[in-house]
């Protein structure tokens, strides 16, 4: 504790340097706000949009160009709402909208059709920015803004980081982003980018936690808006059994170069956009990191070791007259960590100090997109793309004669190749659909072995090598029945052929604006997951030869049933409740035992037979209060009151092991303008605090452990123990002096600034031949230095 104390002191110094010098003389700077303005149903420009930004003195604004574009030159600097109107359609308020030097502003954004006609009713403009961007949504969805995952403490650049400030979603711990999303596991999560399901986007992904990693592997540099769905999702999306995240890569400047270079603690990061060629509409952007935690080693859990990862991502856009938008996308990352044995037999305290471990991880997609618009009122968006991921984790174990014995060996492969295709055809103002397939062809190659008894040969759990196919359709339909009413309804079709089984699932959706700024929502859905690859190929040694036994497992399932209520307070604020009910079943277990999948966190040596007779029931109130970026000052309020429970093998109902029962964060920030004259510059502070419930786990077979010297869990009382409720404190410190032709943006971020201790079970100690609770302490700290120009 000593040395992490020390070194946030030596970081806090060099903030205070850097802030030392804020107060400069400096003349007025301004920018450009750019972008497009499309019918949000079919992406057809909308040529004469008019667009403000509201309190600009006197008031700047454009009208869109006949392809939808406009632009607004010599706006100050300062974030401003956008105001962005058309005939025939509802207004919109873009807000928070940052505008900075170094970087021109680009907003893209789509209109809804109204229903109302103007000499009727004043329509008014919609200012809830966590409205998602699918037209499609009604329940149980939100925004992903990038800014936001720079500017919220805690978020730390990473998608899944950010969406744990939002009530239903809780963090694991501080070293893996795997979410829980209303009681369920992370594995749960289904991960797409530009319309394509593709493997988790995370550095040591699956290394801690199915379902999570490290940080996110694509750079926020990249993402553009994005949706994030807790539940009931639209019926476009299949193979998801607890969220969403609907990922969007932003396009590069079509009309000038730009740069960002960026230095910190973790590493650097390097980042170009623009035109091929100046006045030709093809773009390009792309991202390289490259990390290490060498320098903040000291904080790190003992057993970390020496922690690398790099990535690259990509996207360029290639616009045609007549042929519609081409588009190739790409991202690719690597990541290594390990840990050897330092110390000497006499000095072994607890079993990770006899081992050496070695883990690899990677993963990349690589895709192209067709965009084309047939006639006025139909799209067509389709995609064909490979991606896959590969884990590597060998270790082994020191005997007391420095003799090392191999201990476990998970090599495991997956690579997917996919064409999808969907049509958006707007029928009238009140009726849209969207239709369509995608067809994943699974291929795999993977051996995972593990040494029963330690010093015997390792057995192996799974070795095998081929191909599967999984199918998917769906169609919905949004009916806007009248200017306070909206339904969704639709159905999602997929086929696993490894398994032969198939899944036909109705999804509902449906919205009621009784009040101005007030609405009551209701989502159905019901919903199935393929488990991970291994599950369905773990082989067991018989008289007869080698089967396998879990070849025949079903989809696991859930239905999922919301009800929410929306209230605009002012023009600033919004209160959200949402109640659900979440019922699971076809879980796989083991009969006669507690086991089930729903509990599973990172456990790769499954082969025991398994049947789909298990359940689960998730039940919670989750509750939002939060106040949008104004006057220079925002927050958000969310609570979580939530039950998990699920019926394994034995038929015992239990609490399941993520079943914290309650999550509450305060989060909030405030920015200055700060400089002498014109106040070019911002300096911003913001904060989060968080009150986590603590997960379920298992309690130790004492007799067992004290025989074996190695801790061994009383599985007939599956996760009766609750771990201790965990106090988080996030802090984020960021200073933007802006230039005429760049900008410097200075940033410290801190995870776990309390250094709150985590709870991952239990260890044996070999020194004191007791039984320690495994408590550790990860404090991440970031300072880092980026250039916009």
């Amino acid at each position: 504790m000593k040395t992490t104390t020390n070194f946030v002191r030596r970081i806090l110094l060099v903030i205070i340097a850097v802030l030392s010098s804020i107060f400069v003389f400096s003349q007025q700077l301004t920018q450009t706000v750019k972008g497009r303005i499309v019918d949000a149903d079919t992406e057809i420009p909308l040529p004469g949009a008019t667009v403000v930004i509201l309190d600009t003195d006197p008031l700047l604004g454009a009208s869109a160009d006949a392809e939808g574009f406009f632009r607004i030159e010599k706006v100050p600097l300062g974030r401003y709402d956008i105001k962005i109107s058309y005939m025939g359609f509802e207004p919109a308020i873009i807000s928070e909208i940052v505008v900075g030097s170094g970087k021109e502003v680009v907003v893209n954004t789509g209109l809804k059709e109204t229903l109302v006609q103007l000499n009727e009713v004043v329509v008014t403009a919609e200012t809830d920015k966590k409205q998602p961007l699918n037209s499609m949504a009604i329940i149980s969805s939100r925004q992903v803004n990038m800014e936001e995952a720079r500017r919220f403490a805690g978020a730390f650049d990473d998608p899944a980081r950010l969406v744990t400030s939002y009530a239903g979603v809780a963090a694991g711990n501080m070293n893996s982003n795997g979410i829980i999303v209303r009681g369920n596991a992370p594995k749960g999560v289904l991960w797409r980018l530009e319309g394509l399901e593709i493997a988790n986007p995370s550095h040591f992904a699956n290394l801690t936690t199915f379902g999570g990693g490290g940080i996110s592997s694509l750079s926020a540099q990249m993402i553009d808006n994005s949706d994030f769905y807790t539940a009931a999702f639209p019926a476009e999306f299949g193979n998801a059994l607890s969220g969403v995240f609907d990922l969007r890569l932003r396009s590069g400047n079509r009309d000038k170069r730009e740069h960002t270079f960026q230095a910190g603690v973790t590493g650097i990061d390097l980042s170009s956009e623009g035109p091929y060629k100046k006045g030709k509409p093809a773009t390009y952007l792309f991202n390289y990191r490259y990390s290490t935690f060498g320098l903040i080693k000291p904080l790190l859990p003992d057993n970390a070791g020496l922690i690398t990862y790099q990535d690259f991502s990509f996207k360029t856009d290639f616009p045609t007259k007549k042929a519609g938008i081409f588009s190739l996308w790409g991202i690719g990352s690597t990541d290594h960590s390990g840990s050897r044995v330092e110390k000497e037999p006499n000095e072994w305290e607890y079993e990770e100090d006899r081992l050496n471990e070695d883990g690899q991880t990677s993963m990349g997609a690589l895709g192209m997109t067709h965009k084309m618009i047939l006639g006025s009122k139909t799209l067509i968006n389709s995609s064909l793309a490979f991606s896959g991921s590969m884990l590597s984790s060998e270790g082994s174990k020191m005997d007391v004669d420095k003799v090392l014995y191999d201990n476990e060996n998970i090599q495991n492969s997956t690579w997917n190749y996919s064409l999808s295709s969907y049509m958006n055809h707007k029928f009238s103002a009140r009726h849209t659909n969207r239709t369509g397939f995608t067809v994943n062809l699974l291929n795999y190659d993977m051996v995972i072995r593990e040494a029963m008894v330690f010093k015997e040969p390792m057995q192996t759990i799974t070795d095998d090598q081929g191909n599967s196919e999984l199918l998917q359709a769906y169609s919905q339909s949004r009916f806007d029945l009248n200017e306070k009413l909206t339904l969704n309804a639709g159905f999602h079709l997929q086929y696993f052929t490894l398994t032969e089984h198939y899944s036909i699932e109705p999804r509902l959706g449906l919205r009621y604006n009784f009040k101005p700024g007030q609405a009551i929502s209701f989502g159905y859905g019901l919903h199935s997951r393929l488990e991970m690859l291994f599950v369905y190929l773990g082989q067991q040694q018989t008289e007869s030869g080698i089967i396998r036994p879990n070849t025949h497992l079903d989809f696991s399932r859930a239905h999922h049933f919301v009800v929410g209520y929306d209230r605009a307070i002012g023009e600033n604020m919004n209160f959200r409740a949402e109640a659900y009910y979440q019922c699971l079943f076809s879980i796989p277990v083991e009969p006669g035992t507690s086991f089930s999948l729903i509990n599973v966190d990172n456990e790769w040596t499954i082969n025991q037979t398994l049947t789909n007779d298990g359940t689960g029931e998730n039940f919670g109130l989750d509750l939002t209060l939060e106040r949008f970026m104004a006057n220079g000052y925002y927050f958000v309020l969310t609570g979580s009151i939530f039950n998990s429970t699920y019926i394994g093998g034995d038929k015992v109902e239990r609490d399941s092991h993520y079943n914290k029962n309650f999550v509450f964060n305060i989060l909030g920030g405030k920015e200055w303008n700060v400089g002498r004259n014109q106040k070019n510059n911002a300096i911003g502070i913001n904060g989060k605090f968080s009150i986590n419930g603590g997960d379920r786990q298992t309690p130790v077979d004492e007799d067992l452990t004290y025989q074996f010297q190695e801790v061994v869990y009383d599985q007939t009382r599956a996760f009766s123990e609750q771990k201790p409720t965990v106090f988080y404190l996030h802090l984020t410190l960021n200073y933007r002096k802006n230039k005429t032709n760049h900008a410097s943006i200075w940033s410290f971020q801190i995870l776990n600034a309390l250094g709150a201790p985590e709870y991952f079970g239990y260890r044996y100690n070999y020194q004191k031949d007791s039984i320690d609770r495994d408590e550790q302490t990860i404090v991440i700290p970031n300072i880092s230095y980026k250039i916009v120009f």
